[in-house]
């Protein structure tokens, strides 16, 4: 044999060589990919599985936080002739009047709102100006008293709703159960309390003006005023709880 046969035979095995070598690497660099590729489709299929949980989540009804049986004393105590009842259907009826408004992009009428209250509806109608909005089936599933707080002269009564509902958005339809807090203010004694806007009261009989919501009969014709305390609650605030 030649010298330069020897050399091609050397160099023969030597690309052989190279090539069992790439193939090898080839295999191992794809049977990795394959590994890594079905780790990644696992880690997928957990992640979607846990999307898919808290869309399901989302779906279920919600449990509101209620203190009615704890607070309920107390709220009778301070308000005796209150009907606790007919608060808990102002709260519902006022978020739904806090849903018309959205969805026609005006502040329609509540019962005695504050301030904070209209601030805050006008700021979200704003942030929705270009939307196409329509909240749909609108479920209310349950309404308990949630926090009652007498801060000198000041009373806040908090209520919680759990509320289904379909939240419609430029044609995109998401099913929804929320929680949501409505906030009623009561002012005891407003000489102690700087308000923004003055509370007016007038006597049902005579029509002489009431100063000051502490007044249980009116001090010119000594006629009760029960029938105008519901009027001193203000609708202070709509929050949904996330």
């Amino acid at each position: 044999m030649t010298v330069i046969g020897g050399i091609i035979i050397v160099i023969l095995v030597l690309i052989l060589i190279i090539m069992l070598v790439a193939i090898g690497i080839f295999l191992y660099i794809r049977n990795k990919l394959k590994h890594y590729s079905s780790k990644i489709s696992e880690f997928k299929d957990f992640f979607d599985g846990i999307n898919a949980q808290k869309e399901e989540f989302e779906e279920e009804p919600k449990t509101p936080y209620g203190m009615d049986n704890l607070v309920l004393p107390d709220i009778t105590r301070d308000f005796p002739y209150m009907h606790i009842d007919e608060m808990k259907s102002l709260a519902e009826e006022s978020i739904q009047n806090y849903f018309n408004s959205i969805e026609q992009k005006t502040v329609l009428e509540f019962n005695n709102p504050s301030e904070k209250l209209l601030n805050s509806l006008r700021a979200t109608i704003e942030e929705h100006k270009n939307d196409n909005i329509d909240i749909q089936n609108v479920n209310i599933h349950k309404t308990v008293i949630n926090k009652y707080i007498k801060n000198g002269s000041v009373c806040t009564l908090l209520f919680q709703t759990a509320i289904g509902y379909n939240f419609v958005k430029n044609g995109s339809s998401k099913k929804i159960e929320d929680r949501i807090n409505t906030e009623f203010i009561y002012v005891y004694d407003d000489k102690n309390v700087k308000i923004h806007e003055s509370i007016s009261l007038h006597c049902p009989s005579c029509g002489a003006p009431i100063k000051g919501l502490g007044h249980k009969a009116c001090p010119y014709c000594t006629a009760g005023l029960i029938d105008i305390a519901p009027k001193t609650w203000k609708l202070n605030d709509i929050v949904r709880i996330k």
